[in-house]
């Protein structure tokens, strides 16, 4: 994908670069770190980041979340049959969230699919060029089948429908943070009354 960001380049990284960053091991329920202290997120970002809180609705909105679904629906044939939900009673049944990355020298998502409570994810890449270097890299198998390395262009990126065989990875082979935004098209998952 690529989204036409109504910044510039130059302003969003004098925002991240001033961004309080945490380790997701602090705000995830399991209390893990998958990367070994080379992911940080932003996940409410400061009031004064207009840039970084503009974009964040962006990702966010209903209006986006609507244009994913009907695009899953309407390019991805297993789609329909993994949910059985319309697009309509998707949209009523997830959230779209979008949240900050920073990955440092030497991070590596191994290859991997997303966990189930994600319907979709997508990433925009906050790069200032095309670099191989800071890629996401998706396949037809675990096997690393049939690469498709992602463009890094500033606001270019990914999103897909999870399944079964959506493998993907993602690194960071420079000397520099490699910023992003998360996105989340996530089941609105609320906990059964008396416990089941």
């Amino acid at each position: 994908m690529n989204i036409d960001l109504p910044f510039t380049y130059d302003e969003v990284l004098a925002e991240l670069e001033n961004e309080d960053w945490v380790n997701p091991n602090t705000i995830n329920n399991l209390g893990y770190d998958n990367w070994d202290n080379s992911r940080y997120k932003a996940m409410w970002p400061k009031d004064e980041h207009k840039c970084m809180k503009q974009l964040q609705e962006l990702v966010s909105s209903n209006q986006l979340k609507r244009a994913f679904v009907d695009h899953l629906y309407e390019n991805d044939p297993t789609f329909v049959f993994d949910w059985y939900w319309t697009p309509e009673e998707m949209c009523k049944h997830t959230i779209m969230h979008g949240e900050f990355s920073k990955d440092m020298p030497g991070f590596h998502n191994t290859i991997h699919t997303d966990y189930r409570k994600l319907v979709a994810t997508g990433l925009v890449y906050l790069a200032k060029e095309n670099n191989p270097d800071v890629c996401s890299v998706f396949y037809d198998s675990k096997d690393r089948k049939n690469p498709i390395p992602i463009t890094t262009n500033f606001g270019s990126g990914w999103f897909h429908g999870n399944g079964n065989e959506t493998y993907h990875e993602g690194w960071n082979r420079t000397d520099k943070p490699r910023y992003s935004i998360l996105i989340g098209l996530t089941l609105n998952v609320t906990p059964v009354p008396n416990g089941g």
